[in-house]
This record gives C-alpha cells, structure tokens and sequence, in this order.
C-alpha cells in the first residue's frame, strides 16, 4: 500500500556525475565516474516512485559507487514511467495542518488533495510495486546483468520505497528460471511499499540465505514497524541471530523520528531524517561491501 509519505520528501541539489546507457533495452544511469567503477560486481539500484526524475536517486547512487567502487546501476524501468516529483510540494501543501473553522484553509486543502490524487491515482494503477509488470521487468532485468557478470563477479541489490518491494523479493529469485543460484548475492531495502510480511522478508532470507539489511522507520505507515520487528523475531527464532549462524545472515537497523522515505528524500527541516538518511547511506554501503 501507499501511504501520504510516499509522495513527499526533501529535494536535494547538486551534479551527478555518471552517465545515462541503455543497458539490455533499458535506459539507465551507470552511477559515478569510470574511475570510480574498481569493481567488477554490481548493485542495482531500484528507486523509489520518482525514479531517475528526482536528483536525490543519481546522487545517492554516486554515493555509493564512491564509497564502493562497484558499478551501480539505476534502471528506468517503472511501468509508464516514474512519478513526477512535482507532485511533492502539493503533498506537503495538502498535509500542512489547518484549523477545523478555517473554511478557505479547508476548502484549499481539499484542493491539493484531488490535484495530488491526479498524480498518484494513475500511477499506482499502472506501476503499483507489486503488480506482475513491475516485478517481472526488474526480475528480467537483474537476470540479464548477472548473467553478464565476469566469473568472480557478484550482484547485489538495493530499494527504496517502490524499489524496496523489488529488491527484497529478488532476493528469494534463482539467477535463472528454474534454477538453483541465487540471483542476489546480496541486498538492502529501506522504507519498502506493498511487502507482505513476514512472508516476503522470511523468504528473501530463507530461500537462498541471500544477506539481507532492512532500513526501518520508526513512523513508517507503508510498512508498521511493529510488523517488522516480529518478522524479526520470526527470523530469530527460526534461524538464529543473523549473523552467519547456518549461513543465514540479516539485519534490522530501526531509525527513530523518521518516516517513509527519509533515506532518499529526509523530509526538509528534519534534523532526525537528515542523520537517518547519512546512517542508512551508511548502513547499505557496508552491507554490499561485506558481501559483494
């Protein structure tokens, strides 16, 4: 499901400095500057529901490729293509609080309410993250680069909100149709939409042991906290603690004052989301590089 949040967030500014392919009929952003790209492994980056439109998503994916040096890739691959962010200062326009007596104010926010609905009625219609269009184009996708991998070579995955759907249940995908490898050799998920839990998480860790990192907001509506730390608890009690017992390794990193969709776009003047989305940056980039 989607949630108000899912449509909100902080604009950030600055130039990426990596280039646009299309890469198995895909236009995509290859992140960072060749002489950053040391790697041979690869992370996909599957963006939340503004995709390559919004800055935030080529910024952070330049992060990464710096802090890493393994070539990130972030598909243009949303069905009909991604949300246009200019649907974000209507959003916060239409959950800016107004008095109960304040008619104009009212009658202005209903306004926003429908202009907003115009953006993101049509867009969960055609690419809602869990539809069968959207998962099979990132799966086709991730299938074509591991196949093209250099022997040695490893593939990992990282999401956010929209994106978060698909890199979690990638995770639980075999590198061919019917095979026995893993597609993933390692994943990261922050603020993810439309999970089914604790099915989706359990079996992105138990179906190959493919390592998995979950970046959790405390105020997350598109996915209750609550849930997540019992599938946490669901995991711990099935498998162990994570960290390699049976070759089972996960982990959960909870983030306080934030919401959805502080890791890519901290919600303006929020001191918590601004160090959660530095913290999560963090976390996912030690995560791919502990594994890829």
């Amino acid at each position: 499901m989607a949630c108000p949040d899912c449509f909100r967030g902080g604009r950030a500014t600055g130039d990426p400095v990596g280039e646009l392919e299309t890469i198995h009929g895909v236009k995509t952003y290859v992140a960072g500057t060749a002489a950053s790209r040391t790697s041979q492994s690869t992370v996909i980056f599957y963006t939340d529901a503004f995709g390559l439109d919004l800055l935030n998503n080529k910024l952070l994916a330049d992060a990464y490729v710096s802090a890493t040096g393994f070539r990130v890739l972030v598909p243009d691959i949303i069905p009909g293509g991604a949300m246009s962010p200019d649907v974000m200062p209507i959003m916060d326009k239409a959950l800016e609080p107004v008095s109960l007596f304040n008619v104009y104010g009212q009658l202005l926010r209903i306004y926003h309410i429908f202009h907003a609905v115009s953006y993101f009625g049509p867009f969960m219609w055609r690419a809602f993250p869990a539809s069968k269009a959207a998962f099979q184009a990132c799966l086709a996708f991730a299938r074509d680069i591991k196949g093209e991998l250099p022997d040695g070579a490893k593939l990992g995955a990282a999401g956010f909100c929209w994106g978060g759907f698909q890199s979690v249940n990638l995770a639980a995908q075999p590198a061919t149709e019917g095979g026995t490898e893993p597609l993933l050799d390692a994943s990261f998920a922050a603020h993810a939409s439309a999970l089914r839990v604790p099915d989706n998480i359990v079996d992105a860790v138990k179906t190959f042991k493919t390592p998995l990192s979950i970046a959790q907001a405390r105020d997350d509506f598109a996915l209750p906290t609550k849930k997540v730390e019992e599938t946490e608890a669901t995991l711990r009690e099935s498998i162990g603690g994570g960290e390699g017992e049976g070759g089972y390794n996960y982990e959960f990193k909870y983030y306080d004052g934030c919401g959805h969709g502080f890791a890519v776009r901290a919600k303006p003047g929020s001191e918590a989301e601004a160090k959660g989305a530095d913290a999560a940056k963090v976390q996912a980039i030690e995560w791919l590089k502990k594994f890829l």
